[in-house]
């Protein structure tokens, strides 16, 4: 294995001037990722392989690794690797060329992953060193230094920084500085051509309000406790995904998969979105659906045979034959399930992180999501402080930061559900403000947008009206909340695309169906 060296280089008996090197590190790095391919999920948005690997043989490696990560399987074994080479007849020859897999291997082999840190340290170093020789620095003093080896890449920036500035941005950040004033009319004539809109959402007010679903901007809704802040989301996921056929991330620590998974299937039963689609028109409670329970034709539940103490006796093959004879509505759900299957193929992607909902552990989803699925739109229900950092508001503060700056830099969009604390009881509806955030209301300036719900209860109908369009060109009308149903005010207390109004939603939980009827006002 090759170390660093200081002066020369034999290739080829030709006699050229060294860049300096340090490829057994290399090779650490490359052995390291085989072993844990999830490493390219935290480190490779900061490997540049054109600036970061003298060695081809690393570089190669590398750059095959994270292809077949992010396109083909996040397990990088022999048969994967080996499929992935024979695809293209110039990588297999240079596979070939470098002993293949056995060469994998051995560096996997000499690996220790525990240290994947500092090899990443030492590879920006000589990266950052080869980058200032090649642009005319003298690198010799630095790296005669007695204390060379304890340098990493930013001491090695320090000491020259005056005149390195420009490198340190592409080999350390990889970002420019834009000039602002520049591309003005080209800029108009895009948004001309490409209207600067998101991803529409099934609430005309709302979508017209934020401009949609818009990438690289992150939306909080917050409600109180058992208010049904996972089930509203539930609806804008069926939503992405069955009618808008985009992949989302949904990514949970209070709900469980099974949980969502029964939300689901309740919004998409009942929204008329979704029957306009799968053509069929009933209402079914989500209690009804979790407790396997079907109507006959009668309306009368169909239960399985039990014996005179109550157990049953009935094999679930022979009830579930029985319930698909006498039930046309058993038959109609099992026709949506199918459908949801068969629609959803590859869009919804759920991880339970109740275990670890760190920085680092969300930080780690969203980009392997967006890295391996191309994944563009990620939910997080329901955004809390660390474990560790528990009542800690600044912590929760840096939580909702990163997860914007990860948003930005992915050109994603960003959903999290909100807890509301529970003084906000004793407030009414449409006076709702982020001081009711549970553990930190400083959240909103971090926010693109925010929403703050509450349900309007029965006694207080008479105070709020709402003004809706009684057809697509008639004037506005102003209309009574209707005692017969439930009503949520969804207050826009931060919109960095456009107004904040008070909206007002008709909601029944039970079949999770949310209505928006207009926007509410007082009488």
């Amino acid at each position: 294995m090759l170390m660093y060296s200081t002066k020369f280089e034999f290739r080829g008996g030709e006699k050229i001037e060294e860049t300096v090197s340090n490829i057994t590190n290399e090779i650490m790095v490359v052995g390291s990722i085989y072993r844990n391919p999830d490493l390219i999920v935290e480190y490779s948005q900061y490997i540049k392989s054109k600036y970061d690997f003298f060695d081809e043989a690393t570089r190669f490696f590398y750059e095959c690794a994270v292809t077949i990560f992010e396109t083909r399987s996040q397990a990088l074994n022999k048969t994967v690797v080996v499929t992935f080479m024979s695809e293209n007849q110039e990588r297999l020859t240079q596979y070939k060329l470098l002993r293949g897999w056995k060469t994998i291997a051995d560096w996997m082999q000499l690996a220790v992953i525990d240290d994947f840190k500092n090899y990443f340290e030492v590879l920006k170093k000589y990266s950052l060193l080869r980058e200032y020789q090649r642009n005319g620095f003298n690198i010799e003093k630095i790296m005669s230094h007695k204390l060379f080896e304890k340098f990493t890449a930013s001491d090695i920036y320090r000491m020259i920084r005056s005149k390195a500035d420009r490198i340190n941005t592409v080999i350390l950040t990889n970002d420019s500085a834009e000039i602002l004033n520049s591309n003005i009319k080209d800029t108009l004539h895009h948004c001309m051509e490409a209207p600067d809109m998101g991803l529409p959402i099934p609430f005309p007010i709302m979508n017209d309000v934020f401009r949609g679903l818009k990438k690289k901007s992150v939306m909080a809704v917050g409600m109180l406790s058992n208010a049904g802040k996972s089930r509203y989301m539930a609806k804008l996921i069926a939503y992405i995904t069955l009618v808008r056929k985009e992949k989302v991330l949904v990514m949970l620590n209070e709900m469980t998969v099974e949980e969502m998974r029964y939300a689901l299937i309740t919004t998409v039963i009942n929204n008329p979105e979704f029957q306009q689609l799968h053509g069929i028109n009933l209402n079914k409670q989500e209690r009804e659906i979790t407790l396997g329970l079907y109507k006959d034709k009668n309306g009368e539940f169909i239960y399985p045979e039990k014996d005179d103490w109550g157990d049953v006796t009935e094999p679930i093959e022979h009830y579930i034959e029985r319930v698909s004879k006498l039930s046309s509505e058993y038959n109609d759900i099992m026709h949506i399930a199918e459908w949801i299957e068969d629609q959803t193929q590859g869009l919804i992607f759920t991880k339970d992180v109740s275990m670890a909902y760190d920085d680092k552990t969300l930080e780690f989803e969203i980009r392997k999501a967006s890295m391996t699925q191309g994944i563009e739109y990620v939910f997080y229900d329901t955004m809390k402080n660390d474990i560790a950092t528990v009542g800690d508001w600044a912590a929760m503060m840096v939580s909702v930061t990163k997860i914007t700056e990860i948003c930005k830099q992915l050109n994603m969009f960003g959903y999290l559900s909100i807890q509301l604390t529970d003084d906000a009881n004793y407030i009414e509806p449409d006076e709702l403000v982020s001081n009711q955030i549970a553990n930190c209301k400083g959240l909103k300036r971090v926010l693109h947008t925010l929403l703050l719900c509450k349900e309007i209860p029965p006694n207080k109908f008479s105070k709020y009206g709402y003004v809706a369009s009684e057809t697509d060109w008639g004037e506005p009308a102003r209309h009574d909340l209707n005692p017969n149903k439930r009503y949520y005010a969804f207050n826009v207390d931060k919109n960095r695309f456009g107004t904040k109004p008070h909206l007002l939603f008709e909601v029944d939980l039970n079949l999770n169906t949310w209505i928006e009827v207009g926007e509410l006002v007082r009488k």
